[in-house]
């Protein structure tokens, strides 16, 4: 496809501007020997307008549909299928992914073992940005479904998905439904990469633009004068966070950044013609998954080994405290653009041979999204600093970080399985569930000393049993194409 220079620039800098807002809300301190944690909002809650300016996650997603929905279509031209389709949009997200997760487990499996005082409450921070990730790469998957709503109903689409998170959140507010909040998790981000289809078609021109920033706007200010907080980022002791599960507020807030966005673009494109910041930009795209995965590993461990030194830590938002951050940044940011160039060549890489459109291709790219998605998201909500522990998620499930990590492990195990032949897959497949069942048996023994759930025994059952499912459905189906198998 034509590069988009102006949607070049949105991706880019909305993950810089993460990086940045999560440095500025990270606060960590040393303390009786320790490192401990505390969020910057939570002690100065004055500072909730930078939310507004740093959560910006929801224009990577408007721009990803602008992406996929090219992705998608180049895929149907070429008469390739499905797989190939996931193949290349995981690909990049992926493998440096993989070799973050390999990373944290080898360096606490290596400071467990030479007895090193490990990252303390750093070890929280270190892979829980990637949760998005896991939200990203199932609404990525699901293109070729959402992509022909968008065909048939286009605006229609949108409205009807904030109509699903205004009644969600009514259940959740008025009738204390809390668990029917997830739905949003989904809806919510599919709602805005409808908008990057409907930007790519030139379905969204000034005059839509203008209208989602004043009513997008509009209705978040009235909304966070309501029952919604006014920062975008929950802190320890919020009863509503607006970020997760997401609100109608932060709904507003997309409708609004993608609508000041698109206004903003003649201006942009202006800015962009320059060599030197068009430069800037291509470079910042090259590395800009490793710089959003090791951002927070990075700072867990400039706090490691700074804050011992006794640099003064005054509380948030005082002059002196922005001093401090100023030495924080310039610390980290050198770090990390040390670890971006070392670890850069991962995501760059040249793009995998192009799965065959079968059958089995098409069924083992599905389990792998499916894996990738709970994976990340199972890395995210857990510390990675005790990686063999088991943690309670969302209240009701048992996971083990390591158990998370294998999940996206295999995830790229059977896309490289599906990119060869059926039998590839096949075997794929299989060693993916003696993989579970191994960890599975692990835990249940206490090896290691290992301890265990009831849950996580089940979760790991059922993944090595879906995965064993996956193998028993390809055996069973023809080898016809894959476009009659697709996700839609």
């Amino acid at each position: 496809m034509n590069r988009d220079r102006f949607l070049d620039l949105l991706r880019a800098g909305s993950i810089l501007a993460v990086v940045v807002g999560h440095w500025l809300v990270t606060d960590l301190y040393w303390v009786d020997g320790e490192v401990r944690l505390r969020s910057t909002l939570g002690e100065a809650p004055g500072l909730w307008p930078l939310t507004w300016v740093f959560q910006v996650i929801p224009l990577f997603f408007f721009v990803g549909g602008y992406a996929n929905r090219h992705s998608w279509l180049g895929v149907q031209q070429r008469g390739r299928g499905y797989a190939a389709f996931v193949d290349r949009r995981l690909h990049r997200l992926l493998a440096p992914t993989g070799v973050l997760l390999l990373a944290v487990v080898v360096a606490n499996v290596g400071q467990a073992a030479a007895g090193a005082p490990g990252l303390g409450a750093g070890g929280e921070i270190l892979l829980q940005p990637v949760w998005f990730l896991g939200i990203y790469v199932v609404v990525s998957a699901l293109t070729p479904v959402t992509l022909r709503w968008h065909t048939r109903w286009r605006w229609r689409v949108v409205l009807a998905a904030l109509g699903v998170v205004a009644v969600v959140d009514v259940l959740r507010l008025a009738a204390g439904l809390t668990w029917v909040a997830y739905a949003n998790v989904l809806v919510v981000w599919v709602l805005v990469h409808q908008l990057g289809y409907l930007y790519a078609d030139g379905g969204l021109g000034r005059g839509q633009a203008a209208w989602l920033a004043v009513l997008g706007g509009s209705a978040l200010v009235v909304l966070t004068i309501g029952p919604y907080p006014a920062r975008m980022v929950g802190v320890p002791g919020d009863e509503l966070v607006n970020m997760n599960p997401p609100t109608a507020a932060l709904t507003a807030l997309a409708l609004a950044q993608v609508g000041v966005a698109v206004l903003l673009r003649a201006r942009a494109e202006h800015w962009l013609s320059r060599p030197r910041v068009w430069r800037v930009v291509i470079a910042a795209n090259l590395s800009i998954m490793s710089i959003f995965l090791w951002h927070q590993p990075v700072m867990a461990v400039v706090a490691r080994f700074l804050a011992p030194t006794g640099l003064p830590h005054p509380d948030p938002p005082g002059l002196g405290w922005w001093g401090v951050r100023v030495v924080w940044f310039g610390v980290a940011g050198l770090l990390l653009a040390i670890v971006v160039l070392l670890v850069a060549r991962f995501e760059q890489g040249a793009a995998p041979t192009p799965a065959a459109p079968t059958r089995a291709a098409t069924v083992t790219a599905v389990t792998a999204v499916t894996l990738a998605g709970l994976g990340l998201l199972g890395v995210a909500g857990t510390d990675a600093g005790r990686p063999f522990a088991v943690h309670r998620v969302l209240g009701a499930f048992d996971v083990a970080p390591v158990v998370a990590m294998l999940c996206v492990g295999v995830a790229m195990l059977l896309m490289r399985g599906a990119r060869h032949s059926p039998g590839r897959a096949l075997h794929a497949l299989g060693l993916g569930a003696a993989v579970f069942l191994t960890v599975g048996v692990a835990y249940a023994l206490g090896v290691g000393g290992l301890a265990s759930s009831v849950r996580l025994l089940a979760l790991v059952g059922v993944l090595a049993a879906a995965l064993l499912g996956s193998a028993v459905a390809i055996r069973a189906g023809s080898r016809e194409p894959a476009q009659r198998h697709t996700a839609g």
